[in-house]
């Protein structure tokens, strides 16, 4: 019997989207390693393309299907790692999550490499790893070529979804994605990852930015669109969930501030649409 700690790939799709998914997983099953497929649906009818990848999931046995209907990407990231969990053997025995998206593909030591450090240190909870583009291979954003414990990162760094693993243990804690963020949620578009880790640190958990090559995926959209009013109430909402009232809007200022000298654009416009994802966080 293996003594290698399991890997529950959660991999977060909506609609079409699921065509992508075979690409991810590769051909070949990996021991120890079985993927979910969190799969929201918002439309009857079933596009040929996604049928036909249906059709070749389930012919995995490394693989399950669930499937959630409306939107909401943190329901979905959500709703997919309860599946996970819900298939292990032992719900209480060590097994990791990672958590991934439909358009990234792994590299190829990337779980043995994760295990071992998993191994190595037996107090770690969550461990941030890498992402680079998946067209030039470039990493997405600099990394510190060293570990380093979330909280105590270069100011510039900021986490995203794929770069996010987790012991099994961190959801039966009580964390979860907040639902008020992410896609597809009613208001905010944005934000969840700074929500999800800073809800870890506040119980306590040890998080750690490690240096191992994860995966390739598509470069950031969100940068592009840094002037979108829903970014904005995103980025407003995350000051006012992560710090109080005062330093929230001196921190909502000062990014007004810099994106209205960067851009050219009238700054208190953009306090405006971070004041409002402030508010709305904090009623």
């Amino acid at each position: 019997m293996s003594d290698m700690i399991p890997i529950y790939v959660v991999i977060s799709t909506i609609d079409d989207g699921l065509q992508r998914v075979p690409a991810v997983l590769g051909s070949a099953a990996q021991q120890d390693v079985r993927y979910v497929v969190s799969w929201q649906r918002t439309q009857t009818a079933l596009a040929e393309a996604a049928a036909s990848a249906l059709a070749e999931l389930r012919l995995r046995s490394d693989v399950t299907v669930t499937e959630l209907e409306g939107r909401g990407l943190c329901r979905n990231r959500n709703h997919g790692i309860e599946t996970a969990v819900s298939l292990m053997s032992d719900p209480l025995a060590d097994a990791i999550i990672v958590v991934a998206d439909d358009d990234e593909t792994f590299q190829p030591d990337a779980f043995d490499r994760m295990r071992r450090s998993y191994s190595l240190l037996p107090r770690l909870d969550i461990a941030l790893l890498r992402a680079s583009g998946s067209e030039d291979g470039r990493p997405l954003k600099p990394y510190l070529p060293y570990p380093v414990a979330y909280g105590e990162h270069p100011r510039s760094y900021y986490p995203m979804s794929v770069e996010m693993t987790m012991r099994s243990r961190v959801w039966h804690a009580g964390l979860r994605f907040d639902e008020r963020f992410g896609l597809g949620s009613d208001v905010l578009c944005s934000g969840e990852e700074d929500v999800f880790l800073h809800d870890a640190l506040r119980r306590g958990l040890n998080v750690w930015l490690l240096p191992i090559e994860l995966c390739r995926t598509r470069p950031l959209t969100t940068g592009s669109r840094q002037l979108d009013p829903a970014v904005l109430r995103s980025k407003g909402a995350v000051y006012g969930y992560t710090r109080n009232l005062c330093m929230a809007w001196l921190r909502g200022l000062r990014e007004a501030l810099s994106l209205g000298v960067r851009c050219r654009t009238n700054p208190f416009t953009l306090f405006r649409h971070i004041v409002r994802g402030i508010n709305y966080i904090r009623r």
